[in-house]
């Protein structure tokens, strides 16, 4: 855990601050302004990472609890991380999963959960009243640091995580990006994006959920953001009183690095109108590393607006597909950089081609001047709005904190994107990405392949 403070109860301001920005309304994004949003940055006395925001203009606060405790920590039992992160609602040594909920409601509060690859995360947003916030305060710590975790509940939650992982695979779009996974991370724990077995699940107990929970649930395995209407003192005090309520003493290990895997083609027989349809890549360019905002950029032009160049090619020129997206997903091991669409069958093949063929053309030309200035307008854009709602504010803080930014990050990024040039990404996107490692999925019903239809325009 990095100490961003000499001392753990003076928070270091890390970012210069402006906060009254509570819209993005009449932003000029011509001018691309700096974000001017205060962060401050301290690490608890046992070892949990936290940044703060004082934002008054709502009566709201919100929590978000980032613990390094994703599927990847469980390989030997896979479900475990997903089945102790969902039990943490179903009751807590103080409390039934019964009247846990009637409190979070009565309170006004609203509790969220999520598990992924590097990390399970938790929030809590509550009114800042005094009378309101600290039950809400004291419910959700509870629940985090004291879950009773007993058979009963765990037999429920077992069938629920068995219906969702059966109920995403028959989901093409989500089933593309799982094939994906599966082949791109064949023997590291990115392997099982689904994150369990159905073997794992069975074979969980009681106890295995007390042991994953006492090491992965620990103050020095946690990274904190709080946003709202709270001073720092009271910020401090929130986030002492969370981590000294945690197990100690434990942190997760780094990941060993993805070996590079080699290109193939994927096709999953499914029933179904259309056919889901990704191409994959491996990127190794972790989110921290200079060259990531070159990969943001060209993910920008490439697929990631309604005047995007997949977008124009596949959906106005030719009338492919509703819709083409790209996608950057830096892990701290490995990563990759993907497309993804829906069309009619016939033309699985014919659109993969198509695509490949506009990558290869973006990787060997690079974007125009006039392409990354209005990628650059969309991404700063996106950031003030960002900053400007306090969740997302949360959420982007949470983000940063798991991808390891520089201190600086709000404040800088939008400059670290005007510096750019044309030549600049076109250099980062011939090192990063080789085609010839394309991983190719199609997910839907078999069907004769077509040329794709003409187009005069």
């Amino acid at each position: 855990m990095n100490d961003l403070s000499s001392n753990p109860q003076r928070p270091a301001a890390i970012s210069p601050v402006h906060g009254g920005l509570v819209s993005a309304q009449g932003v000029d994004l011509d001018r691309l302004e700096p974000i001017d949003t205060q962060v401050q940055a301290w690490t608890t006395d046992n070892g949990t990472g936290v940044k703060f925001v004082e934002a008054r203009g709502l009566p709201i606060v919100d929590i978000v609890l980032r613990f390094k405790a994703g599927t990847t920590q469980d390989t030997a039992l896979p479900g475990l991380a997903s089945l102790v992160l969902y039990m943490l609602d179903e009751g807590s040594q103080l409390h039934t999963a019964t009247q846990q909920a009637e409190q979070l409601e009565r309170l006004g509060a609203v509790l969220e959960k999520q598990i992924r690859l590097e990390h399970a995360t938790l929030s809590l947003r509550s009114l800042s009243t005094h009378a309101l916030f600290d039950p809400a305060l004291a419910l959700f710590t509870d629940l985090v640091a004291r879950p009773a975790f007993t058979a009963d509940a765990l037999a429920k939650i077992k069938c629920q995580l068995l219906r969702h992982n059966a109920s995403r695979e028959q989901y093409p779009r989500l089933r593309a990006r799982s094939e994906a996974f599966r082949h791109l991370f064949s023997g590291h724990q990115y392997g099982n994006p689904l994150g369990s077995t159905q073997q794992g699940i069975d074979q969980t107990t009681p106890e295995d959920l007390k042991r994953f929970h006492q090491r992965a649930y620990c103050a020095s395995n946690l990274d904190i953001v709080i946003v709202g209407d709270v001073s720092v003192a009271q910020a401090q005090a929130i986030a002492q009183r969370i981590s000294q309520a945690l197990p100690q003493g434990w942190s997760a290990i780094e990941l060993p690095t993805a070996a590079p895997a080699a290109g193939t083609t994927l096709n999953v027989e499914q029933p179904g109108a259309s056919s889901a349809v990704l191409i994959a890549l491996p990127m190794g360019v972790p989110a921290h590393h200079p060259e990531y905002q070159a990969m943001v950029l060209a993910n920008e032009v490439l697929g990631s607006g309604i005047a995007s160049r997949l977008m124009n090619e596949l959906r106005h020129r030719r009338g492919l597909t509703y819709g083409i997206h790209t996608r950057v997903n830096a892990l701290s091991a490995g990563g990759l950089f993907s497309a993804e669409w829906d069309i009619t069958p016939a033309y699985v093949e014919g659109s993969q081609e198509l695509v490949v063929t506009l990558l290869r053309e973006f990787i060997d030309q690079g974007p125009t001047q006039a392409e990354l200035q209005v990628a650059r307008k969309q991404l700063a854009g996106q950031l003030l709005r960002d900053v400007a709602q306090n969740k997302h504010l949360a959420a982007l803080l949470t983000q940063i904190t798991y991808q390891r930014q520089p201190a600086d990050y709000l404040a800088t990024r939008i400059e670290r994107l005007a510096r750019l040039t044309p030549e600049d990404v076109r250099a980062v996107m011939q090192r990063r990405l080789d085609l010839s490692n394309a991983v190719r999925v199609s997910v839907g019903p078999r069907a004769e392949q077509q040329p794709l239809p003409a187009t005069d325009q």
